[in-house]
C-alpha cells in the first residue's frame, strides 16, 4: 500500500531579488512519503493564501540541464523565466518540483536519455522508452497538496499539457482554463512536434513559428 504523502514543513514571504530585476517572494515546502522527502519551491506574488479570485498558476517541472546549465534542447528554462514574467506583472503563483527532473526519472537517466537521442534519432519519448522507462513518469500530487494547503480552490493554469488540467480536476482544484506557454525558435519545432504529437500537448505554434521566421 502507497505511503501517504503529507506536509512536514514549509516558509513563506522570502524576498526573491532575480537578475532580471523581477518583484516576487520566494516559498518552499517539505514533504514526506514513507522513508523519503521531497521539497517543492514556490515563486509568487500577491495574496496566495486562500484568495478570492482564480489565481494565474505554474507547476513547473525541475530541469536541471536547462534551469542551471542553459542548455538549449528543450523550453523548460524559458518557460519558467516567461511564467515569472507573467507572475511578477499579473501576480499569481509557480510551483516548482524539484523531483521531477527527467520526467520524474532523475538527472542520471535524463542524461542517458540524451545519448540514445544524438545517437538513434529518437525524440525524448522514444528514448525514455528505449531505456525501457515511461516517457513521463512524473504526478502532481505535491503541487495538489500545497494548493489545498494554501486554500486555493480555482486557478488558471500556464502550461501546454492537459494532463496538467486533468489531475487538478481529479483531485479537486477547479482549472478553468490553458493559457499556452509555447516558445518561439524554429530550432525546437521537433522537439514541439514530440510534446504535441507523443505526449498529447495542446499546441499550434507554427504562427508563432512563422512570426519568429519573419522578424529575423
Amino acid at each position: 500500500m502507497p505511503k501517504t504523502l503529507k506536509i512536514i514543513d514549509k516558509i513563506l514571504a522570502v524576498d526573491l531579488r532575480t537578475e532580471e530585476g523581477l518583484d516576487l517572494k520566494l516559498g518552499g515546502y517539505l514533504m514526506q512519503q514513507g522513508a523519503e522527502q521531497k521539497e517543492c519551491a514556490l515563486i509568487y506574488k500577491g495574496d496566495i493564501v486562500c484568495p478570492q479570485a482564480p489565481i494565474l498558476l505554474r507547476i513547473n517541472s525541475a530541469c536541471f540541464t536547462g534551469d542551471i546549465f542553459h542548455c538549449a534542447r528543450c523550453d523548460c528554462s524559458w518557460q519558467l523565466k516567461e511564467a515569472m514574467k507573467k507572475i511578477a506583472q499579473e501576480g499569481g503563483l509557480i510551483i516548482y518540483q524539484f523531483d521531477h527532473e527527467g520526467r520524474g526519472h532523475g538527472f542520471v537517466s535524463k542524461l542517458k536519455s540524451f545519448v540514445v537521442m544524438d545517437e538513434c534519432q529518437k525524440t525524448s519519448f522514444e528514448a525514455f522508452e528505449h531505456l525501457g522507462q515511461k516517457p513521463d513518469k512524473r504526478d502532481f500530487l505535491a503541487s495538489v497538496l500545497i494548493l489545498k494547503d494554501l486554500g486555493i480552490k480555482q486557478v488558471r493554469l500556464i502550461s501546454n499539457n492537459p494532463q496538467k488540467k486533468d489531475f487538478l480536476m481529479e483531485h479537486g482544484i477547479d482549472a478553468l482554463e490553458l493559457i499556452p506557454s509555447i516558445i518561439p525558435d524554429k530550432r525546437l519545432r521537433p522537439y514541439l512536434l514530440s510534446k504535441k504529437n507523443q505526449f498529447g500537448h495542446l499546441m499550434e505554434f507554427d504562427d508563432i513559428l512563422n512570426q519568429e521566421e519573419g522578424m529575423a
